[in-house]
């Protein structure tokens, strides 16, 4: 009896997905010294994995290349196209500073942008990074501005936002 409820478990297991749902974190803090974003942008290492290989980034362990320069300037350049912050009409383009892959599964990319004015206390911003290979992605963005926090959430039917600071 043990052995079918054993074997009753592995083929279910083995039909169910590893997740339904699809999620990134954006934390972004203004340094009003440097007129600039410090970022954290969290999500799936496995999920980031696959779609750098499906854009034609081959990569196996997001971790075996924290140090590769050429791989951490593909990933940048990735990062840019799935995460945009704009005031007015300046556009603060994203320096990767660096990566790390921890032992749950998740990576944080940590980012600084250009020098960027707020106009008018606006910030646009679209993220909508990994939607167009995972159909069911959602992401949230956290941003801390003179003292209060602002968040807003992306889904693949609303891609970008206005948060007035």
């Amino acid at each position: 009896m043990k052995l079918m409820l054993l074997i009753s478990l592995l083929f279910s297991a083995a039909g169910s997905y590893a997740h339904d749902y699809f999620f990134a974190f954006a934390e972004l803090d203004y340094n009003s010294t440097e007129k600039c974003f410090e970022i954290t942008l969290e999500g799936s290492a496995h999920d980031v994995e696959d779609v750098l290989n499906e854009t034609g980034i081959p990569i196996k362990e997001l971790e075996d290349h924290s140090t590769d320069q050429t791989m951490l300037a593909k990933i940048e350049s990735f990062i840019n196209t799935g995460f945009t912050l704009n005031s007015g009409n300046a556009t603060a383009n994203l320096k990767l500073i660096g990566m790390e892959v921890k032992t749950n599964g998740m990576v944080y990319f940590y980012l600084k942008s250009h020098p960027l004015d707020i106009l008018d206390n606006k910030v646009t911003i679209r993220f909508d990074w990994l939607m167009d290979q995972l159909p069911q992605q959602q992401n949230k963005v956290t941003i801390r501005y003179n003292n209060q926090k602002h968040t807003a959430v992306f889904l693949p039917t609303k891609r970008s936002e206005i948060i007035e600071l």
